[in-house]
């Protein structure tokens, strides 16, 4: 007897019902789980695929050992849960202050994926007139790290401007170490940055 006449079967008999539902009922609950990892999956691979997009990398992320593929082009951002880079620290401070200074979401301004907070309306004027000389260096992860090639968020308040640049450093040892030999390490960090490569957190 095939399925459709157990199915028809069922119909007309209350204990043949019964016996149906008991003998699908474990593998229902198989599918539904099947069901709901796919869907997961589908859902990560949607989100992914637009090479464009950039995606928030939190720090649960880099406890948890999850391995990210980076292609070209698809460089992910350090940000916390709101989208905000460099922990609200302001960009500009860096720079005119010499020191990490905390900015506030009074001041803000959305810049290529990422959101800036300011510690003044006057620092954030002055991002929006140039903001590609205010950004952190790769995405706002530890410079030393992604020499290394390993990602690994950087802490705003381990810092330094080279050459018209801000960098950030997970650690004062990570920077320590990066500016050692800067040079060299800005260069073997822009080369992995500006490359494909598979970033362990």
């Amino acid at each position: 007897m095939n399925r459709i006449q157990h199915v028809y079967l069922a119909r007309r008999s209350g204990k043949k019902k019964h016996q149906l539902i008991s003998e699908l009922k474990p593998l229902t609950q198989s599918a539904v789980r099947f069901s709901f990892v796919a869907f997961a999956l589908w859902a990560f691979t949607a989100t992914n695929s637009n090479a464009g997009s950039l995606t928030a990398v939190t720090k649960d992320l880099t406890q948890s050992g999850v391995q990210v593929w980076l292609a070209k082009g698809e460089h992910k951002l350090n940000l916390d849960t709101k989208g905000v880079i460099l922990n609200g620290y302001d960009p500009v401070a860096y720079f005119t202050q010499k020191k990490a200074v905390k900015g506030s979401s009074k001041y803000q301004t959305a810049y290529q994926g990422a959101t800036y907070y300011f510690s003044t309306a006057a620092d954030l004027a002055i991002f929006k007139k140039s903001p590609a000389k205010y950004v952190p260096q790769y995405g706002g992860f530890c410079a030393n790290g992604i020499a290394n090639r390993q990602v690994s968020a950087g802490d705003p308040t381990v810092f330094f401007v080279l050459k018209g640049k801000l960098y950030v450093c997970a650690t004062p040892e990570a920077e320590k170490e990066f500016q050692s030999n800067a040079q060299a390490n800005v260069k073997k960090a822009d080369d992995n940055w500006g490359d494909s490569y598979e970033w362990f957190y």
